[in-house]
């Protein structure tokens, strides 16, 4: 992929939410659920997210659609500074960029029926008129390409199992042809059975339509199976960033390297006698994270400077980059098995 085709660019994304108390109501902190985060997503690529909850992953999503404000950095789409722009101006570029919801059925209004949830979006732009042929032709059009009869245009959000209502989501998502996807874990709610055909609805429409998504999960082997690159965040920064298989092969930071212990492994023999990666204590709260690297808490690699210095952000290798002081060229970070025996045995 070239840089020419960058579709999404986000730069220094912060957003801090408020912490109000006292007799006055005044603020007396802040929760910093995104701190300064910088990447770019190109066309038709996805961009996997991952890391523990409440690691700022969904706040980062909305904070790029501008559905949460951001306190300070830059989100551009198509060299438009979204940051900039007044509510009306980001109304009208809308189509263009979309998001899935985490529950599809707490986004779903159950007093509409398909047609209208599918429908509306192209009502509200000005796209088709209320009950008019062509409206009814699209939601037929749409239903079908996410695999729907579209006899069920008349039913009712109640009337159908997860993996169906997430599937009305994703086709009201697609209703105005977008260019952009933020994808808030849309297969968390979803039995296992079901996630795998919806995240291959989901590569399939994206080898059809050219859309570009930000894919935001838990499930790393789920993440790595749909995304292109993948970016690994805790504590709302970016630790690590890069092609998808480089991140499983040849990760440089402990967090990162942390997680993908965590993944199972198909063969019983290997799984039994792996050794993992145990993490101490919890993360950190975002209204008061730790000085230098924000990691250094439980963190078993940890030194002077990563207490004292804040770790820059980056790249080690051609599209690898990795915030992490003991990162070098040739392996950086790598857990020793002294390192992984004592975080077991503690």
């Amino acid at each position: 992929m070239s840089e020419n085709n960058i579709l999404v660019q986000v730069e220094n994304l912060k957003k801090h939410f408020p912490i109000i108390g006292g007799m006055m109501g005044r603020q007396i902190g802040a929760v910093k659920a995104v701190d300064g985060i910088s990447f770019d997503i190109q066309e038709s690529e996805t961009l996997g997210m991952v890391g523990e909850s409440g690691c700022g992953k969904s706040t980062a999503g909305r904070a790029i659609l501008q559905l949460h404000k951001p306190t300070a950095g830059q989100v551009f789409f198509k060299d438009q500074d979204l940051t900039q722009m007044s509510g009306e101006d980001v109304r009208q570029l809308r189509p263009k960029i979309q998001m899935i919801f985490q529950d599809p059925y707490a986004t779903l209004n159950p007093r509409h029926s398909v047609r209208k949830i599918i429908g509306e979006p192209l009502i509200i732009h000005g796209m088709m008129k209320k009950g008019s042929p062509e409206l009814k032709d699209r939601v037929a059009e749409l239903l079908e390409l996410v695999g729907m009869d579209p006899a069920y245009m008349r039913r009712f959000p109640h009337e159908f199992s997860g993996g169906q209502r997430q599937r009305i989501g994703i086709a009201r998502a697609l209703s105005l042809n977008p260019d952009f996807i933020v994808c808030d874990e849309p297969i968390s709610a979803l039995d296992v059975s079901i996630q795998a055909q919806v995240v291959n609805l989901m590569q399939d429409l994206q080898d059809q339509l050219g859309i570009a998504y930000l894919f935001i999960a838990h499930d790393l082997s789920m993440v790595k199976h749909i995304s292109h690159r993948i970016a690994v965040m805790y504590l709302g920064k970016i630790m690590e960033l890069t092609e998808r298989n480089t991140l499983f092969d040849n990760p440089l930071h402990p967090y990162t390297q942390s997680l993908n212990s965590a993944v199972p492994i198909p063969d019983p023999k290997l799984e039994q006698n792996r050794k993992r990666f145990i993490l101490k204590g919890d993360p950190p709260s975002p209204a008061n994270p730790p000085s230098g690297c924000v990691f250094h808490t439980r963190c078993p690699l940890t030194v002077k400077k990563c207490i004292k210095v804040k770790p820059e952000f980056r790249e080690m290798h051609p599209g690898h980059f990795v915030a992490c002081h003991l990162a070098d060229e040739k392996g950086g970070s790598k857990i020793s098995k002294q390192t992984i025996l004592a975080s077991e045995m503690s």
